[in-house]
């Protein structure tokens, strides 16, 4: 007889589920605290599959296997199905047996760690949770216990109340575009801010990075944790229309309102952007891309004509890089 078929009975002790907490990382959590392997009881849960690699996914449940599952971690199923996002909103192309408890697993999307101090708060001695966070929501910093919980290890942030600060204003950034959209700038801004930490360019803003680093126990500024305030800043001005329109727009000179900007708000040495290796900085090379493009979608209609008087055209360039 296979374990799923047996009779479950509740665990001694209990690990509560944490509001949009992935169905795998709520079951890992219960098996730590009960000291009890994990892939025996997935399958004690339901038929399935289990391994490893189940980690960084979820799983779908059909209703006898969240009944088995409400018993074991002495739960009810109502409960499990309001604070665990993958028990109501799971992939229709997984079919599912009415009657026999399954268990699927599939790719979590958008997967965040959980705060560390709010996990223990759901379970003693418990292992690390992963959450559900989709388009609408990104958390890099748990504002309440002022941690950093973007990477393991998590760091506290008493020392470096900025990083806190930085997670506050990523959220108005998300709310003020959408969160696809501060996302990528959050993410041209880790690779500015990467090559700026690689090839030693401005150094009182590395020294910064150092400093901070040292102050919240990171490893150094490769940490992202060490930059986000300035990431973060910057990633506003690369994703705010009128700021991208001059620089794709306006006449050159002009340009050096973005880049004077650009330095009073990260720190980073103004003067840097127009020595000899200034044209190699990240930043620069950034704006000559948007710059492309902008020139590209100008002459768009000139070379819609030509392909209307039967000149073959190839089709418009898409600047992707860093953009």
């Amino acid at each position: 007889m296979n374990r799923w078929q047996r009779p479950v009975r509740p665990l001694p002790l209990r690990a509560r589920p944490m509001q949009d907490e992935s169905v795998v990382s709520f079951v890992m959590r219960l098996a730590a605290a009960n000291d009890f392997p994990p892939t025996l009881l997935f399958r004690t849960i339901g038929n399935c599959v289990p391994g490893k690699h189940v980690l960084h996914r979820d799983a779908i449940l059909n209703a006898p296997a969240v009944d088995r599952l409400g018993i074991l971690s002495r739960t009810p199923a109502d409960h499990l199905r309001r604070a665990l996002p993958g028990l109501s909103h799971t992939p229709t192309y997984v079919p599912l047996p009415v009657t026999t408890p399954t268990i699927r697993f599939f790719r979590l999307p958008y997967p965040m760690l959980a705060c560390r101090t709010c996990t223990l708060r759901h379970g003693p001695a418990t292992a690390v949770a992963w959450e559900h966070r989709g388009r609408d929501h990104a958390r890099y910093v748990c504002t309440a216990h002022r941690r950093w919980i973007n990477s393991t290890p998590q760091f506290h942030l008493t020392a470096a109340p900025e990083v806190v600060s930085a997670q506050h204003e990523y959220d108005q950034l998300a709310d003020r575009y959408d969160q696809s959209q501060a996302f990528s700038g959050l993410f041209q801004a880790w690779n500015v801010t990467t090559r700026w930490l690689q090839e030693r360019r401005h150094p009182a803003l590395l020294q910064r990075w150092t400093t901070r680093a040292k102050s919240i126990g990171a490893a150094g500024p490769a940490s992202a944790a060490s930059r986000f305030p300035e990431m973060t800043r910057l990633a506003e001005l690369l994703v705010h229309p009128g700021w991208r329109e001059l620089v794709g727009l306006a006449p050159p000179w002009r340009v050096r309102d973005f880049y004077r900007h650009a330095a009073h708000v990260t720190g980073a040495d103004y003067e840097e952007f127009f020595v000899a290796a200034g044209r190699d900085d990240p930043l620069s090379k950034w704006v000559l891309s948007l710059r492309s493009h902008y020139s590209s979608r100008a002459q768009a209609p000139t070379r819609r004509a030509c392909s209307l008087r039967g000149i073959p055209t190839p089709p418009l360039p898409e600047s992707r890089h860093l953009e």
